[in-house]
C-alpha cells in the first residue's frame, strides 16, 4: 500500500477551486554495495483504453491500491470514483460517482484501503473522509475535514491509516506559517502519532520551497502490522527510516549514493508538468513559478511487500531500479523493469501483500494501470 501518489495532491487541497512524454538522456548513479541477484519484473497486464468501453477509459487517475481480496482499485479524479478490477484487469465495479449527495464525491484527492477492508477515500468538498464497503455500500462519513485535511493517505493496520497534513495560520509575528506532517490517524481528526514534523513560513511567491518542505519533501509507505517506513526526497542522501506504529524508530537503511544532475530537458519538463498538474485542478493562492532540483533524488519511492520486504527506488535512474530489503536492513536483490520506456519516470508504484501495480503521472497517450507478477 503506498504512499505516494501524485506528489502533489497535498498542495492542491490549500490552494485548489474545482474538481475535476518526455525523452530522456537516462545518466545512472553509482550507488556503493549494490547486490549480485537481479530481478526483473514483467508486465503481465494492464487496464485502461484510449476509446471504447467506458469501464475501462480511465480519466485522471489520482490513486491506486489493492483490496485484501487482491482485486485492483483506481481513484479516478474526473470522474469522481472508485474504480474496481479482478487482479487480471476485469472490470467488476464502481463505487460512488460525481455529485454532491450521501456518499457522492467531488473532487477526491486520496483513496486507501486500511486493514479492516474499508476503502477511504478523501474528499473535502463532500465533507471529509468516507468509507465504503468493496461491494460499493456507503458507510458514511468517517471524519470531517474541510481545511487541509490529510493526504496520501495509506492504509495500515485495522482502521488505521498513514498520512501527510500541513496547516496554515498565523505565527506570533502575525505572518502566515506552515506546519507539515506525517502522521497516524484512527478515524480521528488529529494524528494519534507523528513521525515527522517541520515549521517554515508561508511565502505565496516561493512556491518551490512550499512544495519542497511538503508534498515534495518525503515518500512513504506503511504496512498491516503498522509499521512506516519513509525518506526525505533529497539528492545529498540515502535514508530510510522505519518506525513501529507507537512511532519508535526500529530502522535505518544508508547507502553511498552519487549525485546526479539531470538534463536540460529533464528540468524543463519537470518544471511543465508541475505547473500543468497545478493548473489543471485550478490551483490559485501562489504564484505558479516552479525551479525544480538541479539533481535527481537518491530515493523516489518506498513500498512493502506482502514478505515485509521493503522496496526502495533509485530516484537516479530513470527507468525504474528498486534496492530490496528485509526489515533487519539487509539488501536482497535488485528488481528492473526492462519493458518499461521513458514514460517510466512518472511511473508510480503500489506494492503490497496483493502483487505491485502502477501508473503514469502523466501519460503519453492514454492513462493505463500496468500490472506486474510478483516475484517470490
Amino acid at each position: 500500500m503506498i504512499k505516494k501518489m501524485s506528489v502533489l495532491a497535498v498542495l492542491s487541497v490549500m490552494i485548489f477551486a474545482g474538481c475535476g512524454n518526455e525523452d530522456f538522456n537516462e545518466e545512472p548513479g553509482d550507488i556503493s554495495d549494490s547486490v549480485e541477484q537481479m530481478v526483473e519484473l514483467s508486465i503481465v497486464g494492464s487496464i485502461g483504453v484510449e476509446l471504447g468501453d467506458s469501464n475501462y477509459v480511465l480519466g485522471s487517475v489520482q490513486q491506486i491500491d489493492f483490496d485484501l481480496d487482491g482485486n485492483i482499485l483506481v481513484l479516478d479524479r474526473s470522474a469522481c470514483c472508485v474504480r474496481m478490477y479482478t487482479p487480471q484487469g476485469e472490470f467488476i465495479r464502481q463505487i460512488s460517482n460525481d455529485g454532491s449527495g450521501p456518499g457522492e464525491l467531488l473532487n477526491p484527492m486520496s483513496m486507501t484501503v486500511v486493514g479492516d477492508g474499508r476503502v477511504f477515500v478523501e474528499t473535502p468538498f463532500s465533507g471529509g473522509m468516507h468509507a465504503f464497503t468493496t461491494e460499493g455500500e456507503w458507510l458514511g462519513l468517517v471524519t470531517p475535514f474541510f481545511n487541509n485535511p490529510p493526504m496520501n493517505t495509506i492504509g495500515a493496520d485495522s482502521n488505521a491509516y498513514v498520512a501527510i497534513r500541513l496547516e496554515v495560520a498565523p505565527t506570533e509575528n502575525g505572518e502566515l506559517g506552515v506546519t507539515t506532517f506525517i502522521g497516524r490517524y484512527e478515524e480521528t481528526e488529529d494524528p494519534v502519532v507523528k513521525y515527522w514534523e517541520y515549521e517554515f513560513p508561508f511565502d505565496r511567491e516561493n512556491l518551490t520551497e512550499l512544495l519542497e518542505n511538503t508534498v515534495m519533501g518525503h515518500v512513504f509507505t506503511a504496512d498491516r502490522s503498522g509499521n512506516v517506513f519513509m525518506a526525505e526526497l533529497t539528492s545529498d542522501s540515502y535514508l530510510v527510516q522505519g518506525f513501529r506504529a507507537d512511532g519508535e524508530l526500529f530502522l535505518e537503511i544508508e547507502k553511498t549514493v552519487d549525485k546526479v544532475e539531470k538534463t536540460a530537458e529533464e528540468i524543463h519538463d519537470e518544471e511543465i508538468y508541475v505547473i500543468a498538474y497545478l493548473e489543471s485542478i485550478g490551483a490559485g493562492g501562489v504564484v505558479l513559478e516552479y525551479n525544480p532540483n538541479p539533481y535527481r533524488n537518491s530515493i523516489s519511492e518506498i513500498e512493502v511487500d506482502g514478505e515485509s520486504r521493503i522496496w526502495v527506488r533509485r530516484g537516479t535512474e530513470l527507468n525504474p531500479v528498486f534496492d530490496v530489503y528485509n526489515q533487519e536492513g539487509e539488501e536482497l536483490f535488485t528488481a528492473t523493469v526492462p519493458e518499461a520506456g521513458d514514460d517510466a519516470v512518472f511511473w508510480e508504484f503500489n506494492i503490497d501483500e496483493q502483487g505491485i501495480i502502477a501508473y503514469s503521472t502523466n501519460p503519453e497517450i492514454f492513462q493505463q494501470i500496468y500490472i506486474f507478477e510478483l516475484p517470490e
